[in-house]
């Protein structure tokens, strides 16, 4: 009768039977891929061309002094003070309802493009009766409306602060 198997030996690759299989699956994976690997190569040889890539090698390798002098860069008062600036107009975007925000700067936009092609044509000097009048075109006073309540809620705002 034979004898039970106790242990299992598990066969170690030597070095260069490691480094085969290795070769073996980059050539599979090539092949697997090839247009993506001739763009990539593509890629590489415009970038060493432009001298982008010798560039973007000389920056890693001193890529400890580069991020000092980011960090440095990063900590002047300027800085800070308009990256507070971007986050703060951040916040403010993101509480906007994107809708109504769209359609009152496509208004403005429309409205200012509008205005300029208008005074060009139009040079006759605006006196105090046209003003006057003006006020009555429903147009100007849907405008003239709009910008005295938001100069309300603005001046609401500011007396809310103090």
């Amino acid at each position: 009768m034979a004898k039970p198997i106790a242990t299992i030996q598990k066969r170690q690759m030597s070095e260069e039977e490691k480094r085969a299989e290795a070769l073996a699956k980059l050539k599979a994976a090539v092949g697997d891929s090839e247009e993506a690997v001739r763009e990539l190569l593509d890629v590489i040889e415009q970038l060493h061309e432009s001298g982008l890539l010798e560039a973007a090698s000389a920056l890693l390798k001193s890529r400890e002094k580069v991020a000092k002098i980011v960090v440095g860069q990063l900590n002047q008062k300027p800085v800070t003070t308009m990256i507070n600036h971007a986050f703060a107009l951040a916040g403010l975007a993101s509480s906007l309802d994107p809708e109504k925000t769209a359609k009152l700067l496509e208004h403005i936009a429309e409205g200012a493009m509008e205005a300029y092609e208008q005074t060009a044509v139009e040079t006759k000097k605006i006196g105090l009766f046209d003003l006057l009048k003006a006020l009555n075109d429903p147009d100007v006073n849907r405008a003239i409306r709009f910008f005295l309540s938001a100069l309300k809620a603005i001046g609401q705002r500011l007396g809310a602060d103090n």
